[in-house]
């Protein structure tokens, strides 16, 4: 049995892959701040196990595939309602935000999203 184990894992680290390499940021999420931007209300964010997002944004319900390989992130096509918001609530700096992060990481408690100019934090919830 020993063999065996040690067969699989010589294998796996043969083909580059290892547990460390993707990040565990598949859950749920409540928006801490999107540094630099006042957003409005407690948007919102499920991510999937391959990246993927979707949630609540300050007024709308927001949605995107992730086109890149974790540990990196590209939410390329946005796709939200389209409710007519009593209040703007940085629903647009919210939105170009997650259009701009291309990695996600867990620090501490948290989950840091980051990219050219942007940085996203969200606390997980339970």
């Amino acid at each position: 049995m020993r063999g065996f184990a040690c067969a699989a894992l010589l294998a796996l680290t043969a083909c580059g892959v290892s547990a460390g390499d993707v990040p565990m940021i598949a859950g749920d999420y409540e928006l801490i701040e999107v540094e630099g931007k006042e957003i409005f209300g407690k948007p919102t964010a499920r991510i999937a196990p391959d990246g993927a997002i979707s949630g609540q944004g300050p007024c709308n319900v927001y949605r995107s595939e992730n086109s890149a390989e974790l540990p990196a992130l590209d939410y390329k096509t946005m796709v939200t309602t389209r409710r007519a918001c009593i209040r703007e609530g940085g629903e647009t700096d919210f939105l170009a935000a997650l259009g701009a992060v291309r990695q996600a990481e867990r620090r501490g408690g948290e989950l840091v999203m980051t990219g050219p100019g942007v940085t996203i934090r969200w606390y997980p919830l339970p």
